[in-house]
Formats: structure tokens, sequence, C-alpha cells
């Protein structure tokens, strides 16, 4: 990966700045896009600093994506895209802000991202975004959230078929220890009742570049976790009726 080209989505924070930190110490030029400027320049990269950049772009303002072209530097080796959120409530106390916020960040930035700079991608490109194991189950008080997430799975898929020539990988995650919490679920009840399982982002990173140098389809943690959402699959209505309030974890 030494001397390529990665642009990273949601790089100022959790994940995506432990995949940012990883990817400068295997040599890769990485420009973040983010909107918050002065917390980008809060971070400190040491002695790479001088090869990452970042480009100023709010994911949910339609025109600033459509003109980010012009600030950002050719051929692009890789599209890590890591921002995400949600918001732990239930389908009726959803404010319609938080409902499009969901869906903007969560599935269309993605697209609207992807074909702005699709032109501009090196012949193997890879296309990596963070998705989640919520993608794959029925939640209550997450259902926004899991939409987005398996629409967001529905899209690499088609684009991994459409688009042979380059490389997608879908990561589907459990919980991170990651700030994204903060906001899901400003009690932190969630985050507290679950730390013991959460993911660190600090292995998820290495387990992801991994999945790049490899050409990875998907990344699915942890494996106990995607090997019971298997089972779940099966009869899905079945398991939600019998273990109803395993699927209301986020209440």
């Amino acid at each position: 990966m030494i001397g390529q080209h990665y642009i990273v989505t949601g790089g100022t924070s959790g994940l995506g700045l432990e995949i940012v930190k990883q990817l400068l110490e295997k040599g890769v030029f990485v420009t973040v896009i983010a909107r918050n400027e002065s917390k980008f320049n809060d971070i400190d990269f040491g002695s790479y600093q001088s090869k990452v950049t970042m480009v100023h772009c709010d994911l949910q303002n339609r025109e600033a994506i459509a003109n980010i072209t012009s600030t950002i530097k050719y051929p692009i080796n890789g599209l890590i895209y890591s921002s995400g959120l949600g918001y732990f409530k239930s389908v009726t106390h959803h404010s319609t802000e938080e409902m499009i916020e969901t869906y903007d960040v969560n599935l269309i930035s993605f697209n609207l991202l992807y074909n702005v700079l699709r032109p501009y991608f090196s012949k193997n490109a890879s296309i990596v975004s963070i998705s989640s194991q919520a993608a794959f189950v029925t939640q209550a008080n997450a259902a926004h959230y899991g939409a987005s997430k398996a629409a967001l799975n529905a899209v690499l898929n088609a684009l991994r078929i459409e688009e042979s020539q380059f490389h997608f990988m879908a990561v589907n995650p459990g919980p991170i220890k990651t700030p994204f919490h903060e906001k899901a679920d400003p009690s932190l009840k969630y985050a507290q009742k679950y730390e013991t399982v959460m993911i660190d982002p600090q292995q998820l990173a290495k387990d992801i570049l991994i999945g790049i140098i490899k050409r990875k389809r998907e990344i699915n943690q942890p494996k106990w976790m995607h090997s019971l959402l298997k089972i779940y699959q099966l009869a899905p209505r079945t398991f939600e009726q019998w273990l109803t309030p395993l699927f209301k974890n986020k209440s």
C-alpha cells in the first residue's frame, strides 16, 4: 500500500481515525473528508502529518459533495466510508430531521460520494463501507439505523456485480467502543451495559486493512454474533416471538 492514496470519511474520531492512523503507518497518503476543521487540526499525526490532508465537506450537503472533486488529489486507490450515525429511539419518536440525517449519512451520501469520485478511481481500487450487524436483525428502537445499514449492504452487493473492476468490502461490526454511542443514546445505558463485548476500534482497523490487502468481500465481527444471526435468519419471526426481550436491548 506504500504510496497509494486513500479517501476516508469519518476520519476524525473513533474507528475512522484508527483507520487513518494505520493507513499512514503503511505509507499511504490519506485525504480525510470532514466537516469540522478544528477537530481535524487538533489531531496529532506525528511524523505522518505531511501525508494526511483534510477536505472540508458536510456529507449532508449535496452541493458540497458534488463540488468536492476540485479539492482532491488524484488518482484515488481507495475510498473508506466510515461515516455513520443512528438514534436508539422507537420509530414514532424519531423526528423528521433525525430520520433524514440517518439515511443521508449512512446511505445516500455514500452513493453520491461514490458517483462523484468514481471517475478518479485507479484500476482495482478498493471501496470499503462500514455497515453493521444491525443490518441482519430486527431491533426495536433502532429501526432506521438498521434499515439504513441493510440498504447500504444491498448497494455494496449490487456494486460488486455491476463494477467488477473494483474491490468492494462491507464491514459489519457489532457495537464498537467509539463516540458513536454518545449520540445514539446520550444516557449511555446501552454502551455501559454492553461495554464488555464492544469491539476494540484499533484491532478492527487492523483487520480492515488486512481485508483490503486480501481483497475480502466482507468482515463480520464479532464472529460469535454473526453466527447467532445466521441461525436467527433461519426463522426470524419465530425467534422474535420466542425471545422478544433480546430484540429490545436498545430501549
